[in-house]
């Protein structure tokens, strides 16, 4: 059910690619630019997999380049690119970018697929995820789980789309229980961060050491860190952008997916085809983008009564009965 409703809108346009393509074709050299590793990367490697899948079903190529998580360095790649006539190229950390509009207007023939921030720009196509929407089901899983009325959550840089993810945990957790302590940190900006285990972790330890027993990380390639360190200690993670139920099974109470692979897959098929209708996309529980991952390595931890209790919970989200805000509007978050 969920590949079948999944992304209805964008897929609609996936399906016409058996039409003949338009005479006259924009020029498609599709690129994919990655801050550090791919494979330690959750979101990073759900992109990759949404590229692997264009190329497997067209046969046409799209560049993937690794470059370094420093953001001036990144942007320099970028520059590029852009420079060698590629496009679209993909910008996956849209938020990070300084003054993102005016480097994007200086390639007015260039197409932007950009990710973590929405503008309104004749070349740029943003893909405006909700994650509050996925983190309020995580929110109040933790909730229903947590024996000692304290949670937490974890992240790296401390920005408007990261505390988009701890706002809509937080709401989803006081909605369940309105009482419950959530406890939120973020370990900061520096070389490598997104990748610095050893500063999750220990954060991890300290929120444990304040009662924390249900601890969700958003946090890039330093989030499994986090979730083995609440394995030790025999308490209790959630995963993040893909299914990481399985890293310590019995120990992650489940993961908020975001399905960036069938997004990222669609969205080369548009830009194949040369559809740039829309230029801004939002994907949420309604669209089945983001959700709860369960699995047998979950079922012990998530009992039926739970699970009723979460797909009703994300009913009356899609059917707008319950509205999460969203923390990037306004940059705040209900208390």
């Amino acid at each position: 059910m969920l590949r079948t409703l999944l992304l209805a809108s964008l897929l609609a346009c996936v399906l016409a690619t058996t039409l003949p393509l338009p005479a006259h074709a924009e020029i498609f050299r599709p690129v994919v630019i990655y801050q550090g590793d791919i494979q330690a990367n959750s979101f990073n490697l759900t992109v990759h997999e949404g590229v692997a899948l264009f190329a497997r079903k067209t046969g046409i190529p799209c560049k993937e380049i690794l470059t370094s998580n420093a953001m001036d360095i990144y942007m320099q790649c970028v520059q590029k690119v852009c420079a060698q006539g590629y496009s679209p190229v993909f910008l996956l950390y849209g938020n990070h970018v300084k003054d993102l509009l005016p480097f994007i207007r200086q390639y007015p023939k260039t197409r932007f697929v950009v990710m973590g921030t929405v503008k309104d720009e004749p070349n740029m196509f943003s893909l405006n995820f909700a994650e509050h929407e996925g983190s309020f089901l995580a929110g109040a899983l933790a909730a229903m789980a947590s024996k000692s009325g304290t949670i937490g959550f974890i992240s790296v840089s401390d920005l408007p789309l990261m505390r988009r993810f701890a706002c809509g945990f937080r709401q989803g957790a006081k909605y369940v229980d309105p009482k419950i302590d959530v406890l939120t940190g973020f370990t900061g900006s520096y070389k490598d961060a997104w990748f610095d285990g050893n500063a999750t972790a220990a954060m991890a330890d300290k929120f444990m050491d304040q009662g924390a027993d249900v601890i969700y990380q958003a946090a890039g390639g330093a989030g499994p860190a986090v979730l083995e360190a609440a394995a030790k200690r025999g308490k209790l993670g959630i995963g993040v952008d893909r299914n990481q139920n399985g890293l310590f099974p019995g120990h992650v109470l489940t993961s908020m997916l975001k399905r960036t692979d069938q997004v990222v897959y669609a969205a080369l098929m548009q830009a194949r085809r040369g559809i740039w209708r829309d230029n801004i996309k939002y994907f949420g529980v309604t669209q089945d983008a983001v959700g709860l991952a369960f699995d047998e390595n979950n079922a012990p931890l998530v009992s039926p009564e739970m699970r009723k209790r979460i797909a009703a919970i994300k009913s009356k989200i899609a059917m707008g009965e319950i509205r999460v805000h969203d923390y990037v509007t306004d940059n705040t978050c209900p208390q």
